[in-house]
Parts: structure tokens; sequence; C-alpha cells
């Protein structure tokens, strides 16, 4: 598994009782915003989290962290 710190820029879903998010976050040495899915109970935009999981891309080429 990656460890990485990122930049919460804007919160697509989020399930206030299981904490399921869908994220953009900017990632030092990223162009644009990447999305984030997971459990995350507490993001909010602005805040610097540690996002741990893999790098995933599909079919068209887009890349997110699981």
């Amino acid at each position: 598994m990656t460890k990485i710190h990122c930049v919460v820029e804007r919160i697509t879903y989020q399930n206030p009782e299981t904490g399921y998010s869908v994220l953009k976050a900017h990632f030092k040495g990223y162009d644009g915003l990447v999305p984030v899915v997971g459990n995350l109970l507490d993001a909010n935009v602005g805040s610097v989290i540690l996002a741990e999981g893999s790098w995933k891309v599909d079919a068209t080429d887009k890349i997110f962290f699981l």
C-alpha cells in the first residue's frame, strides 16, 4: 500500500453514516485533481489528509487513488 499526503479540493460524495467518500484532491507532483475513494469520516475541503491505498487506472486512462 502507498501512503500519500493530499489536499482535499472538492467533495463529490460523502455518506455521513459510513464515511464512504469520493473526493477530488491535489497531490504534490501531479497536475490537476485526482479522485480519491474510500472511508474518510472527517474529510473537509481544504484539509490535508494522509491517504493509504493503491493507484488505479480505468479504461479511459483516468487515474484514481483507492
